[in-house]
This record gives structure tokens, C-alpha cells and sequence, in this order.
């Protein structure tokens, strides 16, 4: 106790005001029973009393908000006055013009002073310099971070601005008994060996609320960090994807991720792409459905020019104009209507401008048989199979070009010359 004064001078202001009406006699004994003998003079108790008069309601406030733990003497006053815990935070709010107060804390210290315990300067966890809490919470697990969050109006600010420990974040959403339900899994594989994934179920409206409420809680905070991202919407209700393309496009800042997949259609997956931070997004995973406009749309973000692989889960139409969009890749997976023998040839010579690109995978609808492919890109250099597996010979560069003709597409990789 006898250095709470010391590092919270304005406590005692804050309870003469609160006390105020109740006027001077027996105040100064009444304090020194609070804070301990001789932590102040009648002197100097004097002129505090004849500041506090002079003081408005609104400066006294600014004294509470910006530091809670000057209440605690009044606090303790209630409690020795046998004020019952609802009554005194009631009492507290209306003497200081404000319901800003953070009632957990307010309790934590109104059952301390209860049980007995009246020293107001023992040090608590939010007492911790602001740099070490957030490390500690930095360091928890995830649902320990959520649990924390809760606690506190002072901590859940601090849980939203400290680095949440996940690292893959995946949204599943299906039909069950004619309902949608979102299934949303939580992971950090980094620490998997003490608790590594989180699960949780949404159903009914107001929890599909409390779902995207808590996602846009979860995508706003800047250091978020994720190796992965999904959203798979296996019903494709479009409402559903509706509310989530809400929530991306209502963030304040780009999200960083590694791995992006989703199964949204056309412009909603542009608007996710873009929502992502060029540089971070390595690999994009199309799940949806595209026209040639959207192919060309993605060409034009950094996203697209930054990242390293595209995978597209259904047919791509027009292939043939938009097929140089993807020379810059390393890794590219897709479906066409058709393969033309240009787009075959277009493809060979994207191995031959660049190093970069190191397999393009194909599956097609309907392509030229394998002694026409064969024929169109010249005699295999070497035969390695009966597999329809060829390798040629790269010009300019020292390894070769991988050929795998399937019944269902053709496969592009390149070798070392090993």
C-alpha cells in the first residue's frame, strides 16, 4: 500500500470529488484509513480538498479514463462502507459521468478488497508494462487469446493488435437437415505439438452472425500472419459469399497469406485476391468459375504478376487468347474446353523463353492425339517409355523439357540435364 500515492498521486483527488458531498468532517481520518498513516499531511489533505473544488466533473473523468486504478480507493471506501458491488460501480459511473469503466477490472479489485485483501498497490496482470502483456499474449495459444479477449475491454484491444498464433485459417461450408453450416478450423502447425488446431461449428442465423463477426475481428488485425487461407463454399450460396466478400472488402489493410484457395466465382475472387498483400501470396488456388474478362482482370493486379503458381479447378473458355497470362508462373494447373495445336506450341515456347517456369499442366475436353502432339512438337530427343512420357532438348538452356501425354491432357516439366 505504501506506494500506491506515490505512482497514482490523482487517486486522491478522484475520491475527495467522490466524496464530496458528504462533506470535510472525518475526511481526512477516513482516507488515512484507506491509504495508511502518514501517507499524506492534513496539510497538504487541505489543499487537495480546496483543489477538488475547483475542479469540473469532466477533468475528474479524464483522471478515471485515462487511468482506471484511480478509483480503487473509492472502491475500497464502498467496501468498508458495506456497499453492495452493484451498487458502488453504479455510484462510481454516476459520480464520474461516465459507464466507460472496465467492469471486470472494477470487480476483480471490489472481491479482492471483499475477501479481505486491501492493498491497492499490489501489482495484477494489467498492471504489467503494456510491451510484456503483449508479449504474453503473443505467446499464447489461440483459443487461450480468445478466452483473454473476453476478460477485458484493456486486453481485448491488446488481443487485437498482438500477432494471433495461427497459422491456417479454413472455412467449410455445407448443407446439413436443409441448413447451412460454416466449419471453421483454426490451425498452427508450428506448434503442433501442445495444441495445434482449433474447431468450431456456425448454424443458425444469428451464430452465421457471430461467425462473420468474429471473422472480420480475426482479418482485421494487421499482423496476421497465415501460410494459408480457404474458403470452400461447397453449397455455393451465393448469399453466403456475399457477407464475405463484405467483410473482405470492408478491411483496412491488406492480409498477408502464402497459400490462398477459394471457391469463389469471377469478380468476388478478384476482390479476395486483391484484398491479400502482393509479395506474400505465393500460390493462388481458383476453385470457381471464370470468363476470359476476369482472366484478364487478374493479369493486371500485382498479385497475380508476384505470385509463383495458379490452379484452376474448372474449365478456363477461350484458353488460346488468354494463354499469355500465365508465362510468368513457375507452376501452372488448369482445364480447357479444347487443346489446339497452338496453344501446345504457345506453351513449349514459354520453356524456352524463360527459366522460370518449371511444369504447366493442362486437362482438356478434347486434344489432338499423341502422334499428332508428337508430330506438331518434333521427334522425341530420347523415348523414355511406353507412358507416352518424351523429354526435348531446351534451346539456350542446360536441361530439357518433360512431355506427358495423357488420355485426359498433357503435362509440361522441366529437367535437369542429370
Amino acid at each position: 500500500m505504501s506506494k500506491f500515492i506515490d505512482n497514482h498521486p490523482s487517486a486522491i483527488e478522484v475520491w475527495l470529488f467522490y466524496k464530496r458531498k458528504e462533506g470535510k468532517n472525518g475526511l481526512y481520518e477516513r482516507l488515512c484509513n484507506l491509504i495508511g498513516e502518514n501517507r499524506i499531511s492534513e496539510e497538504e489533505f487541505n489543499k487537495q480538498v480546496e483543489k477538488v473544488k475547483k475542479l469540473k466533473q469532466r477533468e475528474i473523468r479524464q483522471l478515471v479514463v485515462n487511468n482506471q486504478a484511480n478509483i480503487r480507493i473509492c472502491i475500497l471506501s464502498d467496501v468498508i462502507d458495506e456497499k453492495s458491488i452493484d451498487q458502488s460501480f453504479k455510484d462510481i459511473c454516476k459520480m464520474f459521468g461516465t459507464r466507460d469503466m472496465d467492469y471486470q477490472d472494477f470487480e476483480f479489485w471490489f472481491n479482492r478488497f471483499t475477501s479481505g485483501n486491501r492493498d491497492l498497490d499490489q501489482k495484477t496482470f494489467s498492471d504489467l508494462p503494456l510491451l510484456i502483456v503483449s508479449n504474453i499474449v503473443e505467446n499464447l495459444f489461440f483459443p487461450s487469446q480468445m478466452l483473454l479477449r473476453e476478460v477485458s475491454t484493456g486486453l481485448r484491444n491488446i488481443v487485437d493488435q498482438v500477432k494471433p498464433s495461427i497459422d491456417r485459417i479454413n472455412y467449410n461450408i455445407y448443407c446439413e437437415d436443409s441448413q447451412n453450416i460454416m466449419d471453421l478450423s483454426i490451425c498452427n502447425f508450428k506448434r503442433v505439438e501442445s495444441f495445434g488446431k482449433w474447431d468450431c461449428l456456425y448454424g443458425e442465423e444469428d451464430n452465421m452472425k457471430e461467425a462473420f463477426d468474429g471473422m472480420k475481428v480475426l482479418l482485421s488485425n494487421p499482423r496476421l500472419r497465415l501460410d494459408s487461407f480457404v474458403w470452400d463454399n461447397e453449397e455455393e450460396s451465393t448469399e453466403i459469399d456475399a457477407k464475405f466478400i463484405d467483410v473482405i472488402n470492408s478491411l483496412n489493410h491488406k492480409i498477408e497469406i502464402m497459400f490462398l484457395n477459394a471457391s469463389l466465382n469471377g469478380d468476388s475472387m478478384i476482390d479476395l485476391v486483391k484484398a491479400v498483400k502482393p509479395g506474400t501470396l505465393a500460390r493462388i488456388y481458383f476453385g470457381g468459375k471464370f470468363e476470359p474478362i476476369h482472366i484478364d482482370q487478374l493479369a493486371q493486379l500485382e498479385q497475380w504478376k508476384k505470385a509463383k503458381a495458379v490452379y484452376f479447378w474448372n474449365v478456363i473458355p477461350n484458353f488460346s487468347t488468354r494463354s499469355h497470362h500465365f508465362q510468368n508462373f513457375e507452376y501452372v494447373s488448369m482445364k480447357v474446353e479444347s487443346l489446339s495445336e497452338d496453344d501446345i506450341l504457345v506453351v513449349k515456347m514459354f520453356f524456352t523463353q524463360s527459366d522460370k517456369l518449371k511444369c504447366f499442366k493442362i486437362d482438356a475436353g478434347s486434344k489432338a492425339s499423341e502422334s499428332e502432339i508428337v508430330e506438331m512438337l518434333g521427334r522425341w530427343e530420347i523415348h523414355l517409355n511406353e507412358d507416352s512420357i518424351g523429354r526435348y532438348e531446351i534451346p539456350g538452356w542446360n536441361n530439357y523439357l518433360g512431355v506427358t501425354i495423357t488420355e485426359g491432357g498433357i503435362y509440361f516439366g522441366r529437367e535437369t540435364s542429370d
